[in-house]
């Protein structure tokens, strides 16, 4: 099976971040030179696609509809954590420590907070298709084994 799902396109990242910001992390190409500095499209979508696959392992579970589910329709919050995934990603050089900044920084690990309260639970993002709705729009039932009771033998003595 391929895994399709894209919860941020190329130019919706260009939105998200500043083009100046992604020019000095993702830039190829001489700041004097005549054609300038240019975004290196390749390593940009290589490190989105990665970010991709770090929000899938959180979310996929809870929410199977979001690999069917095309990037304009997803929810924004998961848009805006992945962005800021890949935008840590792409600070974050080998061998250049000084890069990322105490924002970029808390903006990435808020992004992880936020999925692991997806992955546990805690965070709901109000999607169908979270594995109790049916195909046909009904909830299904929730089955458990429990063990059997022990209230009977411990109450035996007040009755």
């Amino acid at each position: 099976m391929t895994n399709s799902t894209q919860y941020q396109t190329y130019d919706e990242f260009l939105v998200q971040f500043d083009e100046e910001d992604i020019l000095a992390v993702a830039g190829v190409g001489g700041y004097n030179s005549s054609g300038g500095r240019k975004i290196d499209q390749p390593r940009v979508e290589s490190v989105i696609n990665r970010a991709r696959s770090r929000v899938d392992g959180y979310v996929l579970s809870r929410f199977p509809i979001l690999a069917e589910t095309p990037p304009a329709d997803m929810p924004p919050a998961l848009k805006g954590a992945a962005g800021d995934i890949a935008f840590y990603w792409l600070r974050d050089r080998e061998g250049d420590r000084g890069t990322v900044d105490e924002v970029v920084r808390k903006r990435f690990e808020d992004a992880i907070k936020y999925l692991e309260g997806i992955q546990s639970g805690k965070i709901d993002l109000g999607l169908a298709g979270s594995g109790s709705e049916q195909s046909d729009g009904s909830v299904g039932s929730v089955s458990g084994s429990f063990p059997p009771s022990r209230s009977d033998a411990a109450l035996e003595g007040y009755r």
